[in-house]
Formats: structure tokens, C-alpha cells, sequence
């Protein structure tokens, strides 16, 4: 379990250099253009940057990378084959020739680039959201933009969650090993089974969920988080305006190339 947990990775790399909102600009940037994009070239040369953005300017280890990509890519891979069988003229790249004879239906490589396409756009939002996960410290995210004026109910909220998410599911795993132990509803069957043991589990993990953050309000109460601006910032936040600008005009671009490129009968989900 320890192997596949999306947390910070200390780091004095480029990327761990950028301020958190400097990181989310450009994430956003690269996912408005992976998500809406029909050109098969700009999803490769999309995935790509992703890709050497990660693996030469974070100082990650690749294996960290790569214990994620044993998950995502047999994930990848089911997307890219199983949607061209439902091309409709999406992606504008490719040609009308059959490229592969099934005998479900004949795919020219037109469909098959529209199952490329697809397929690489997953592979660069994970490579562009684990890169941020791995380079950005959650108190980095909240002091930042709290430091923006941003209401910290808002900012820290979310980033809880990201940080809990993972006990929770740990804790989750735990439970149903003791359910298991106790062979819990050992007197049904089947699915009647599993239906009790859920019950148990939903009932198990809402009652932890409101204790764990009754304590964190507490905690968080106890120190006067948000009373002052200045009261909770503990370090200076790092990265600077000129980086700052560069993720806005990067956004702003993104923006630009999408509506330059907006035509509702080529969208990937008009199948």
C-alpha cells in the first residue's frame, strides 16, 4: 500500500521551485487542451511535455512514476481499443483507409487515431497531475493561496481531502480484513453477504470520518488557524511573480488555441 500513495517527494528541483499556483495555472493549461483538443500531433506533443516534464525536471524517481503506470496504462490501453469501434468522425487526423479488418467492424485509421487520442489524453493528465501531487507540499498549496486572499475554508477544504483520501482508504481495506477475520455475516450467502458487510463498512467508515474531522476542526480552532493572515504562515512560500506571469500567459494561450479550435461536430463524445 505504501508503494502507491500520491504524496510530496522533498525536492529542490525546477518544478519544486514553482509556486503551487504557478503549478496549477499551467496544470490547468495542459488539461483544458488535452481534455477539448481533436488533433492527434498536439495530444502527442501534449503528452510528451507532460512526460519530460516529469521524468527530467522533478528529480523524481522513475520508479515512483512507474508503480502508478503499472495501474493506468492496462486502463489506457482498454480506452484506446475499445473507442474506435464507436468512431464517428471526432478526431479530423487520419485517413479513411481500413487500417485493421474485425468482424465487428472495419477500423480505418482515422478511428484508430480517435482511440490514440483518447488514450493519450488520459496518460498526460496523469503524468500532469502526479508531477503536481509529487512536487507540491499541501501546506505550500494552502499558504499560497490564502497569501492571495483567497478564504482558507475554500483552499483548505479540498487539500484535506487529498490528504485524508488515502487513510481513508487504507482504513477502508482494514476494516474489510477484520470483517473477514470475524467472518462477519458468516450465516448468509452470496451477495446477501457482501450487502451486510457494506452496510457495516459504510456505517464504520462515517462514524471514523465525522470523528477524524471533529478533530481536525478542533486542531485547527486551537491554533487560531485563519484569525490573522500572518498568524499560520510558517515559511515563505516558494516560486515568484515572473514565473507567475508566465503560467497566466501559458493559460490565457491555452484559452485562445481552444476557441480557435472549437467545432461542437468534431468533440470526442459525439459518438
Amino acid at each position: 500500500m505504501d508503494n502507491f500513495k500520491i504524496t510530496y517527494q522533498q525536492g529542490d528541483s525546477f518544478i519544486h521551485r514553482l509556486s503551487p499556483y504557478t503549478k496549477l495555472m499551467i496544470i490547468l493549461s495542459i488539461s483544458f487542451v488535452a481534455i477539448f483538443n481533436t488533433s492527434l500531433s498536439v495530444a502527442v506533443s501534449l503528452f510528451l511535455f507532460a512526460f519530460c516534464s516529469a521524468i527530467f525536471l522533478t528529480n523524481i524517481p522513475y520508479k515512483l512514476y512507474w508503480n502508478f503506470g503499472k495501474i493506468i496504462l492496462p486502463f489506457v490501453f482498454i480506452i484506446s481499443s475499445v473507442f474506435p469501434f464507436f468512431y464517428g468522425g471526432q478526431v479530423t487526423a487520419g485517413s479513411d483507409l481500413i487500417a485493421i479488418s474485425t468482424p465487428f467492424k472495419d477500423l480505418t485509421w482515422s478511428a484508430l487515431g480517435f482511440g490514440a487520442l483518447l488514450g493519450l489524453r488520459f496518460l498526460t493528465l496523469a503524468m500532469a497531475g502526479l508531477t503536481f501531487a509529487f512536487t507540491t507540499h499541501p501546506s505550500d498549496l494552502v499558504q499560497n493561496f490564502t497569501e492571495r486572499g483567497w478564504n482558507y475554508r475554500y483552499v483548505h477544504a479540498p487539500v484535506l481531502g487529498l490528504i485524508l483520501f488515502p487513510r481513508f482508504i487504507k482504513l477502508a481495506l482494514e476494516i474489510l480484513l477484520t470483517q473477514k477475520v470475524r467472518n462477519l455475516g458468516f450465516e448468509l450467502k452470496g451477495f446477501r453477504k457482501k450487502i451486510h458487510r457494506f452496510r457495516h463498512l459504510v456505517f464504520a467508515m462515517l462514524v471514523l470520518g465525522l470523528r477524524n474531522g471533529q478533530v481536525q476542526a478542533m486542531a485547527l480552532d486551537v491554533r487560531g488557524y485563519a484569525s490573522n493572515k500572518k498568524r499560520t504562515f510558517v515559511r515563505k512560500s516558494p516560486g515568484n511573480r515572473f514565473t507567475e506571469t508566465i503560467s497566466l500567459i501559458i493559460l490565457l494561450l491555452s484559452i485562445i488555441y481552444l476557441i480557435s479550435q472549437f467545432n461542437p461536430q468534431f468533440m470526442q463524445w459525439n459518438i
